[in-house]
């Protein structure tokens, strides 16, 4: 069976960022309408991807604005996925002066806006009977990461533990909700940072397509008996 998202509906938020706009190539070629969300309108990456011939449109809003996040997902006509891809990752560490200020932004955008648009959207999905939820997480929340800070370890680490509770949720009713937990990757969010590729047994970073690939796949029937799973895409960091 092919991978197909013909006659569905994802919306996917950070868009505009590397990981949020290959997903959205991917799940574009493979057949999806696609509802492309970020803090201002994705506009470059809708453009390209209706030149190619997708049907596309955008949403800004912030994902730490909880009824900006139920206004979002209850003004989409129909809404078959989400990719819940919002992400921070800042680089600081808990020595810094200002540490406190820096956990409460990284646990708002990466734990409390995850929340705010999957709770409304699984309450929609469970109504409906049918539904795919991928949250995006992190190698550092599975063993601390490479460069990460412990605010995005703790808020990643949470991610993972949430995808369980809400597959429990929504399997029952048809709703099937994942994970997928990246390693370092090739974006803008770690432009300037050092990594050492002697730590990752594939001696390189991963290109966001690598990453978004698995995510549309979770999207798709094609994952219909996969459920409560964190899938690990970090080229051999983390071997689960």
């Amino acid at each position: 069976m092919a991978f197909s998202l013909q006659g569905r509906t994802v919306l996917i938020t950070g868009a505009a960022g590397g990981i949020g706009s290959a997903t959205a190539g991917t799940c574009a070629r493979m057949g999806a309408k696609l509802v492309l969300a970020d803090l201002e309108h994705p506009h470059e990456v809708a453009e390209r991807l209706r030149a190619e011939g997708a049907e596309v449109s955008t949403l800004a809003f912030d994902v730490r604005d909880r009824k900006a996040s139920e206004e979002a997902v209850a003004g989409i006509e129909q809404l078959d996925a989400v990719v819940a891809n919002a992400g921070y990752c800042p680089w600081d560490d808990w020595n810094d002066p200002d540490w406190d200020t820096v956990f409460d932004d990284t646990i708002a955008i990466n734990g409390m806006g995850v929340i705010h648009l999957v709770r409304p959207a699984m309450e929609r999905m469970i109504r409906q009977g049918s539904g795919r939820i991928v949250l995006v997480s992190s190698v550092a929340g599975r063993m601390g990461g490479l460069r990460a800070s412990p605010h995005y370890v703790i808020a990643k680490g949470g991610i993972n533990a949430l995808v369980k509770w809400l597959a429990r949720r929504g399997a029952p009713h048809g709703v099937m909700v994942n994970a997928v937990a990246p390693g370092a990757t090739a974006t803008g969010m770690v432009r300037g940072q050092e990594f050492d590729l002697a730590g990752i047994p594939l001696g390189r970073l991963a290109e966001p397509r690598e990453i978004g690939d698995p995510i549309a796949f979770l999207c798709s029937d094609s994952a219909s008996y996969i459920c409560g799973t964190i899938l690990d895409v970090n080229g051999g960091v983390y071997m689960n």
